[in-house]
């Protein structure tokens, strides 16, 4: 099946005085891969700013910006209307004797190595029990929301998968994280995807309102996404705007700035299914 989205992303940043300048980079628009493909995006700052557009190393879009006028508030629009359909199951699965050998573990070696975000948690899951490496991440996707309780506030951006794992609660972000940490310690190449998620009962022209989302994708003799959060595999109802190997390499919004200390900082984004 074929879902077409319209996704607007808005950000506003209110100060508590007067912000001289502010330098940030942007990653929220939808990447075109196999089963997604970006028909239109637009982007706007205001006040109005100098937008520059890249490639970074993972193939994420980047619009990167600064702000030199004056000003107390800074809103940020990201947006796209994007295509998505179900991704096609991997149809070759590698062995475990295979994704072990070397020429696996040199191509993929940073998505297998632990980050500041990915780092080691203490857990009893054997996924090497499993009978390959598909089948442990079928049963790691099955069994995270029994580890974690969803909690929104439980954590923050910065907080790494031992937090999370320790409290036994979080977000999406905390449950990919955590996954990323099990997928790798067992030696499976994994990588943090972000992106959005709608959640309505898929009526046309239904908008739902939400934030940004995250998955995983696992290495299986092709990549493999799944949703930990949700306990299911990804679907039309995901859209894929960066990959990397933590939250660090694809936070929708980074940047620095000069003057008055930030007061209040609101993120909202609206999905809408067009067809």
């Amino acid at each position: 099946m074929t879902w077409r989205l319209k996704v607007i992303h808005t950000t506003n940043f209110q100060y508590e005085s007067e912000v001289t300048a502010s330098f940030n980079e942007a990653r929220m628009s939808p990447k075109n891969v196999d089963n997604q493909f970006l028909i239109q995006h637009k982007f706007k700052v205001t006040p109005s700013a100098s937008i520059y557009e890249y490639v970074d190393y993972f193939n994420t879009t980047v619009n990167s910006f600064d702000v030199q006028t004056p000003h107390t508030a800074l809103k940020i629009v990201a947006e796209s209307v994007v295509e998505t359909q179900t991704p096609i199951e991997p149809t070759r699965f590698i062995t475990w004797a295979e994704l072990d050998s070397q020429t696996t573990q040199d191509k993929f070696a940073e998505y297998l190595e632990l980050t500041q975000l990915v780092d080691q948690i203490t857990t009893s899951f054997a996924l090497r029990d499993q009978d390959s490496p598909l089948a442990a991440v079928h049963f790691l996707n099955n069994s995270m929301r029994e580890q974690i309780m969803y909690t929104p506030g439980a954590t923050n951006v910065y907080s790494p998968a031992s937090e999370a794992w320790e409290k036994r609660a979080g977000v999406c972000q905390d449950f990919t994280h955590a996954s990323l940490s099990i997928l790798r310690a067992s030696g499976i190449p994994a990588r943090y995807i972000s992106g959005y998620l709608y959640h309505g009962d898929g009526d046309i022209g239904e908008v739902v309102v939400g934030e940004s989302h995250s998955w995983v994708e696992a290495w299986v003799g092709q990549w493999l996404p799944f949703d930990p959060t949700n306990g299911r595999p990804v679907a039309e109802d995901h859209v894929i705007v960066a990959k990397g190997r933590d939250y660090h390499d694809v936070s929708p919004l980074k940047g620095i700035f000069s003057g008055g200390a930030s007061r209040k900082t609101e993120v909202t984004v609206a999905l809408t299914r067009l067809s």
